[in-house]
């Protein structure tokens, strides 16, 4: 096995005890006759977000110029120690903790500004942000909720200097790493390969994030075979051992109330019980620290901090024992000199090579990368070519790694396919009801087959049932590597219904089927925008559900031409806190390409949220004006409902124009220790005011009406979740309850 070496646990006999004890201390009074130091192996053991404290002792043992020659870690331990193998100082290793934003580290998918234009329009409706993928067996899953791409991404900067090296015993200071082969619970220990897999691979967190595939073997946290490698570090020779025993605090009998609760306390009580086994390995010379974390979550990385704190006081204590291990300052500069040397720096690009495990052409990886050979690695440029690559959003994940080959350094781009797609469903639902019985709902499913050829060309299909039916169809296909030309045609077949209304009063509901088709095309304008042109033909029947007779609806035809800019940078559609969302858009209906009348609608649509501490002021227009209103069936433009003049009926008002503007004020409240919500609850009001006017000569302030609502939203799984009232003039006054998309 290339890369890694297996090893499974065993129980040591006394006779292996007295032996080992017996040439530790011939190997110190050999080196002591010699007039050399004793070798110094760290140990740091896994923990999570506990592994702030392996920084603190690491800052100690600088402060009392201790040298570490040997390190072995797991999990979180093999990433504190691999970074400082790798030759990062203790200061460097304190900013890290204090500036990473591990919210971002712990997750994958680039921030919604920096997703490609296609991805940020999967987003503008009701389903739920969650890919599922498919094949004829049924639906599949991640191996991980985390897939590891941000993690990489940071660790492979911080070790770019010896990212060439796959010898671990060449590193500045050589290292092992722990993983647990999945497969048969073997121990697997790395000595050599790539730095950041044997980092990933050790703490993997089965369910949490997706194992490694290393020479055949499915590799996950190496806290499940050895959580603190002892017996490693024996092996690597170290004299004198510093074991740093984060440990794993068991839950009290009373939060054992689920099965996730009590696996979890049983797979503590395991790793635990492993950890114990290896301090049977420490001699008398070597020092153990076992800092107090008290009840420190794992998973609490924001207290990350606090935890490096704990450490390095605790360590401290210790400090007459590491004092014995201490060299004078000149001889410690000199050692720290060594490694920095060791260390290097960022090495020189002399080719690139692309490696695609997916249905794109490596054309469109290559499309992606601006030109790094000739210089050293130019880190930023290539970081911003691979979140580009990432946002194609059908990765699991895209890495870099530098290979020495005769001589020279070749930069190797490899994206990997989603082991569950390339095939993905998503699924939403939509509430809406207004305690007068008015009520609806909608259930949808979107089906998305990616990469049906080497451009990245998609077929998507959606059905929808409940009150407004629909089936639609699409084929989005780029034209070029870089996905900026595409064509895009659709068919859409749709049922809505809607109401006729005079002065408050319904008088008549009706139906409307529709069915149209469309060939649009167009250019990606970056991640920001888009422009489109198209042509679109579209048939109507209304027919009456509820009323009089002579209300009953009209057939229709459309033929139009279209034409749309776009502009997306929000960052999130739900609840919106940055960023803009704006459209403007022009339709051309003639007769000539199948219209009832010839005429023109333009639109214009703005959504603007200003947000500071948990405050956000949103900014939210609509404007639609028809060109020769006098034209005979045009379909009208609706109002009313919640943020669209509330307290009004949905769609009481209507016309051949339309505008509103609206400000929502909505806060954000903060951890609530009951509920365990983390900044999901927002309060908030709204300000509306606008119309649907039938002819120009009736757009005026006089008859712009006013409303506003006071509502509390909850970001749930499935979409924002609104609870409100609104108030509009001739006392319009509705309660509302409304689930999916708003905006």
């Amino acid at each position: 096995m290339t890369g890694v070496r297996a090893s499974v646990v065993k129980q040591c006999g006394w006779r292996r005890h007295a032996a080992l004890f017996i040439l530790g201390i011939l190997a110190v009074f050999a080196a002591h006759e010699a007039g050399a130091r004793p070798t110094v192996g760290l140990v740091l053991s896994g923990g999570g977000a506990r592994g702030g404290a392996h920084v603190g002792v690491i800052r100690v043992l600088e402060d009392l110029n201790v040298p570490v020659d040997y390190i072995a870690g797991t999990s979180m331990g093999a990433v504190v120690g691999g970074l400082y193998a790798a030759g990062l100082t203790a200061d460097e290793l304190e900013e890290v903790v204090r500036t990473s934003d591990w919210n971002l580290l712990l997750s994958d998918r680039p921030p919604r500004s920096q997703r490609s234009f296609r991805r940020k329009s999967d987003d503008l409706s009701f389903l739920v942000d969650f890919d599922l993928g498919v094949d004829s067996t049924g639906l599949l899953l991640p191996g991980g909720l985390v897939q590891g791409q941000n993690m990489d991404l940071a660790l492979r900067r911080l070790t770019l200097p010896v990212m060439a090296i796959e010898d671990f015993d060449q590193l500045p200071i050589p290292f092992r790493s722990v993983a647990t082969d999945i497969g048969n619970g073997e121990m697997v220990v790395f000595d050599s390969g790539d730095l950041v897999t044997a980092m990933h691979a050790s703490m993997a967190v089965p369910g949490v994030f997706k194992p490694e595939r290393v020479d055949g073997r499915l590799l996950v946290d190496g806290g499940i075979s050895s959580n603190l490698p002892i017996e490693i570090m024996r092996d690597m020779g170290a004299d004198i051992i510093i074991a740093v025993d984060l440990g794993f605090p068991l839950q009290p009998q009373e939060k054992l109330g689920s099965a996730l609760a009590i696996t979890s306390q049983m797979l503590t009580i395991l790793i635990n019980s492993r950890a114990q086994d290896q301090l049977r390995f420490l001699e008398e010379d070597d020092i153990h620290i076992a800092p107090d974390l008290g009840a420190l979550g794992s998973q609490e990385f924001d207290r990350l901090a606090e935890a490096m704190e704990i450490g390095r006081r605790d360590a401290a204590r210790h400090a007459q024992a590491l004092a014995r291990l201490s060299i004078p300052d000149e001889a410690y500069r000199a050692y720290r000199e060594d490694i920095s040397r060791r260390r290097g720096a960022p090495p020189v690009v002399d080719d690139v090579r692309v490696v695609n495990d997916s249905g794109l052409s490596p054309k469109a990886i290559e499309a992606r990368l601006q030109p790094f050979t000739g210089k050293p690695l130019q880190l930023d440029a290539l970081e911003r070519n691979i979140a580009d690559i990432y946002a194609l959003d059908t990765f699991e994940s895209v890495t870099y790694d530098v290979r020495q080959e005769d001589g020279l350094n070749t930069l190797e781009i490899k994206s990997t396919a989603r082991q569950w797609g390339p095939n993905y469903i998503r699924f939403g639902i939509n509430l809406e009801d207004d305690f007068q019985g008015g009520s609806n709902y909608n259930v949808a499913a979107r089906l998305t087959m990616t990469e049906i050829n080497p451009l990245g060309g998609e077929f998507r299909t959606e059905l929808q049932i409940g009150e407004s039916p629909r089936l639609f169809g699409e084929l989005f296909q780029p034209l070029d590597y870089r996905s900026r030309w595409f064509i895009n045609p659709k068919l859409e077949l749709r049922r809505t219904s809607e109401g006729i209304f005079d002065d408050g009063i319904q008088l008549a509901q009706l139906s409307s089927s529709q069915g149209s088709v469309s060939l649009e095309g167009g250019r990606q304008l970056g991640h920001w925008g888009e422009f489109r042109v198209g042509l679109l033909r579209l048939r109507s029947d209304q027919s009456l559900l509820i009323g009089e007779p002579g209300l009953e609806g009209e057939e229709g035809n459309l033929g139009a031409w279209l034409a749309q800019l776009a502009y997306d940078t929000i960052d999130q559609v739900d609840i919106p806190l940055h960023g803009t969302l704006a459209a403007v858009a022009w339709n051309g209906s003639r007769r000539n390409i199948g219209s009832d009348g010839d005429f023109d609608v333009g639109s214009l649509f703005l959504l603007k949220p200003m947000t500071w501490g948990r405050n956000t002021l949103l900014h939210w227009w609509n404007l639609d004006a028809t060109l020769r209103d006098d034209t005979a069936g045009i379909q009208p433009f609706t109002l009313g409902g919640p943020f669209s003049l509330s307290g009004y009926a949905i769609g009481e008002l209507r016309g051949k124009h339309r505008g509103i503007g609206r400000l929502l004020y909505y806060r954000r409240l903060g951890h609530d220790p009951v509920s365990g919500l983390d900044n999901q609850f927002y309060v908030g009001f709204s300000l509306e005011a606008g119309n649907a006017w039938e002819s120009r000569e009736a757009i005026t302030l006089s008859n712009t009406l006013t409303a506003g609502s006071l509502f509390v939203v909850l970001d749930t799984l499935v979409g924002p979740f609104y609870l409100g009232y609104g108030i509009g003039e001739d006392d319009r006054r509705s309660a509302f309850l409304y689930l999916g998309q708003t905006f």
